[in-house]
């Protein structure tokens, strides 16, 4: 999963951002309300964690635009502003759950856990993909009779956008955007990387729709 991180405590930042990482989440950490404008704006992410008082554009700020263009996607506001004002205002822009500073890393984990296990609609992480293949969203692992199956980078990415999108078409807009942060790109690059996946799972598991995109069937549905 991606995961978009504010805060403008550099030790802090780095200790959420490993933390985080070594949990197999991919995250893209700023410093400053600038550049998280930037950042948010031109890429897609699962999951945001938001400083409330940094540099530039605060995390209220950034709240507001996050919620413009997207509804759904959780957000965790974190902060040592515990006045109710705040945390009201918090949650009328839209976050989904206010954490007071200082807090244990544990606590934020558990918070992303259950709303990545509420947004999947699961209680738990493992999605049955059939012909016993299976992926976990929250390590980014993809199981084959419960033996795990190596991925690259790039082939987690796509295997958890494909998964979040199962049995609908996944544009190459979107993979574009999420796997490759929407940077240049040559077409072949998203073919081999598709490829590389199909290979990886049962023939006809991923359908390709040219010039739209893919789409990763579960046939204990059909």
């Amino acid at each position: 999963m991606k995961v978009f991180l504010l805060e403008d405590d550099f030790a802090l930042n780095k200790i959420i951002s490993n933390s985080l990482k070594n949990r197999g989440f991919f995250v893209d950490n700023c410093f400053d309300g600038y550049k998280a404008v930037e950042t948010v704006m031109n890429n897609s992410y699962d999951f945001f964690i938001l400083d409330l008082n940094v540099i530039g554009f605060d995390g209220h700020k950034i709240l507001e635009i996050i919620r413009e263009e997207n509804k759904q996607t959780p957000v965790i506001i974190m902060s040592a502003q515990i006045d109710m004002e705040n945390i009201k205002k918090s949650y009328a822009l839209g976050c989904n759950y206010y954490i007071k500073k200082p807090f244990d890393f544990e606590e934020l984990f558990l918070r992303i856990q259950y709303h990545v296990q509420k947004q999947n609609k699961t209680d738990k992480f493992l999605t049955t993909l059939g012909n016993s293949y299976s992926f976990d969203l929250l390590e980014q692992t993809l199981y084959y009779k419960e033996q795990s199956i190596d991925l690259s980078v790039k082939e987690k990415l796509l295997m958890s956008l494909l998964v979040q999108n199962l049995n609908s078409i996944t544009s190459i807009e979107m993979i574009h955007e999420y796997v490759w942060d929407s940077k240049e790109m040559e077409a072949v690059s998203m073919r081999s990387l598709i490829h590389k996946i199909k290979k990886k799972l049962k023939s006809g598991m991923i359908i390709n729709f040219r010039g739209e995109g893919y789409k990763l069937i579960n046939h204990e549905e059909y």
